[in-house]
């Protein structure tokens, strides 16, 4: 693009056009996204449904495992901190 010399600034015409030029290829490749997206589901829509379920379904048993570990880690620090309470209390 052209622009003037007086403090590097662009013409606003030109400024406009590239405006729009940038959104014309903007939505051309939008538009594309869209058309593949819909040929993609349709082609494969049934099998990455399947596969997004298992997916969650294991993501789901990851979370339910790091929650068990984190309270079989609490249960075990309470139980430490009772016997290391009662050990400084008998040494009294």
């Amino acid at each position: 693009m052209h622009r003037t010399s007086k403090m590097g600034s662009m013409d606003s015409l030109e400024m406009v056009m590239g405006m729009w030029y940038k959104a014309s290829f903007r939505a051309y490749s939008e538009l594309m996204i869209e058309k593949l997206k819909k040929r993609i589901e349709a082609a494969n829509g049934s099998v990455m449904d399947r596969v997004a379920d298992a997916i969650v379904e294991s993501i789901g048993k990851e979370w339910q495992a790091m929650i068990q570990k984190s309270s079989v880690k609490r249960e075990l620090h309470e139980k430490l901190a009772k016997v290391m309470s009662e050990a400084s209390q008998k040494q009294k």
